[in-house]
């Protein structure tokens, strides 16, 4: 596996791992979620059922999001081909989140914090692939017996 990989299944893994605790979110009482809006920044969190709803939906989507990506990187030799697809959704991802923070609009520190760095994640996937996919193309290359008939 080149180093490439290595440093490409880190960052899957990583990532996943982050994502992955929004699981812990889900269950958190109406209480603590406005208490931590309110820390935010986000002034006084909605109370109704489809706040409630959307907050711990999300959550749950975030950290499945993140399971699929640690998983890709656990397994990354046998689920390569699905890895460009996810550099090229997180860029998707990414501006999308990032044309809805500007529009919401959210605090400077939330749009810097989530829609470009979701992005930027989705071309360091798709570099190192791209570069990790080169070089075990040339390792292949050079481990071929070459035949002098």
């Amino acid at each position: 596996m080149s180093f490439e990989f290595k440093i490409l299944r880190w960052i899957l893994m990583l990532s996943g791992c982050f994502l992955m605790s929004a699981f812990l979110t889900v269950l958190l009482p109406v209480k603590t979620m406005q208490s931590m809006h309110a820390w935010l920044g986000l002034g006084e969190f909605p109370v109704a059922p489809i706040t409630d709803y959307l907050a711990r939906s999300t959550s749950l989507l975030y950290g499945v999001h993140g399971s699929i990506l640690f998983y890709t990187g656990l397994t990354i030799q046998h689920h390569w081909r699905f890895i460009p697809l996810l550099g090229w959704l997180h860029i998707v991802i990414g501006i999308a989140i990032l044309m809805i923070d500007l529009t919401a609009p959210m605090p400077t520190y939330w749009i810097l914090m989530e829609g470009g760095p979701i992005a930027a994640v989705g071309v360091l996937i798709l570099f190192l692939f791209r570069r990790g996919s080169l070089a075990e193309l040339n390792l292949d290359a050079a481990s071929e017996p070459t035949n002098h008939a």
